[in-house]
């Protein structure tokens, strides 16, 4: 016969399991909750926070090219550094992806040739529409920008 001491020793043993198992599982569950609320903060102190954007600009009326065209991206993701790309005598309709960092401008300007004019658009991830812009008159530049959303994964409806 068990000395009756091992029978609550047994059922100490299991209380504390439970204890234990049940502050491992809030442990996890409040780290997963933290991490949910701060992975905004979490993802800007990684850095590569940008937005993929398209730009494009069409023609109408005239010849189907323009006279300049200029635009600006980020050509590295992980710093702030943007650079605006200047094409000459561009053929229309003209499109390009590019990276833009959160929170900074994205810019498309094109100014047709000739009499005819331009329209830009700015599209999130190739499909939402974010900016557009026509112009104003024959011969006058078309300019499309916007200021990316400074939440990553977040843009504004």
């Amino acid at each position: 016969m068990a000395p009756p001491h091992q029978s609550s020793r047994r059922s100490r043993g299991d209380l504390y399991f439970v204890i234990a198992f049940v502050a491992i599982g809030a442990l996890i569950l409040g780290g997963m909750l933290w991490a949910k609320d701060h992975m905004t903060e979490l993802k800007k102190w990684r850095g590569e926070n940008a937005w993929y954007l398209k730009y494009e600009a069409t023609s109408s009326g005239g010849e189907p090219q323009a006279a300049a065209l200029s635009f600006r991206r980020n050509p590295d993701s992980s710093k702030p550094d943007y650079r605006d790309e200047r094409l000459g005598s561009t053929k229309l309709p003209w499109s390009t992806n590019v990276v833009v960092n959160t929170g900074k401008e994205a810019r498309v300007e094109v100014t047709p040739s000739g009499n005819g004019t331009a329209t830009c658009r700015i599209l999130l991830d190739g499909i939402r529409v974010v900016a557009s812009g026509k112009s104003p008159g024959p011969g006058k530049p078309a300019v499309c920008h916007v200021i990316t959303s400074s939440t990553p994964e977040k843009w504004p409806r």
